[in-house]
């Protein structure tokens, strides 16, 4: 069974940033977002519909950052990858998931509670 593209930055052949493109990329296409620029090598940024997503080359890893930008406070949340830990792309593609539909559930809350008052 081959290695992963993001586990082979860890041989010498293997350029680390290179690693880190594969890695992004393919968190980002289980989150169907389009892939970030070619150009973007160290930092790379995704934007969903309610978060916005920067990724940082560490050496060894990488950070996440997200973003809640549309709500009434803005609040972000951020996650350190290293590469020795293996991290799966399905994982962490699953973890932006939870946190976008928290924030969807959220702003529901509010109207479901103002309904509720009115009723009694």
């Amino acid at each position: 069974m081959p290695l992963p593209p993001w586990l082979l930055s860890r041989l010498p052949s293997e350029s680390p940033t290179r690693g880190f493109v594969a890695f992004t990329d393919a968190v980002a296409r289980l989150l169907e977002l389009p892939p970030a620029p070619a150009a973007e090598v160290y930092e790379r940024r995704y934007d969903t519909d309610r978060v916005w997503m920067v990724w940082r080359f560490k050496n060894g890893g990488a950070s996440l950052f997200l973003e809640r930008p549309y709500g009434e406070f803005r609040e972000g949340v951020t996650v350190n990858l290293q590469w020795h830990h293996s991290p799966n792309p399905e994982v962490v593609a699953a973890m932006i998931q939870a946190y976008v539909r928290r924030g969807r559930r959220e702003q529901r809350r509010p109207c479901w509670l103002a309904r509720l008052l009115r009723w009694h």
